[in-house]
């Protein structure tokens, strides 16, 4: 079946989908504080928002119209999101630990593994992945 809208097939969709989730791609770095001073950080620049520790995580460049890319930017974000494989904390309780978690789009990024969206800002441990992706492949990813 051809999925019309894309021009692309479904198993070539699946393909995408699989080298997003498992392809390689350049390594960048997150934090490697300690959670005390991930808090503090976090108390720091905004004591009352929402955070979510994660592990194995991917920093995903949105690969989209320039039309869907200046919406976005005049509404004050970034077309990049985080994915991450492994929810270490939610301070919400939204994910559990383990889970894996798709952020909304980038508020401020500076590369220091502080990741803010509009409600939530995304403390991503270790080393991570940079990737652009379409955003159609990376939106179709489900639990």
């Amino acid at each position: 079946m051809k999925l019309e809208f894309l021009g692309i097939s479904e198993s070539q969709k699946a393909v995408e989908i699989a080298d997003f989730l498992y392809g390689k791609a350049p390594a960048i770095n997150g934090t490697d504080l300690s959670r005390d001073e991930i808090l503090q950080e976090l108390h720091r620049r905004n004591p009352g928002k929402q955070y979510c520790l994660v592990k194995k995580w991917t920093l995903v460049e949105l690969d989209m119209s320039d039309e869907a890319r200046q919406q976005i930017e005049a509404d004050g974000f970034v077309a990049r999101l985080i994915h991450a494989n492994e929810v270490v904390e939610d301070s919400a309780g939204r994910f559990p630990p383990g889970y894996w978690v798709r952020s909304s789009l980038q508020l401020r990024y500076e590369g220091d593994g502080f990741f803010e969206t509009r409600s939530t800002i995304y403390v991503l441990l270790g080393v991570g992945r940079h990737k652009k992706v379409r955003d159609d492949i990376v939106y179709s990813i489900r639990p």
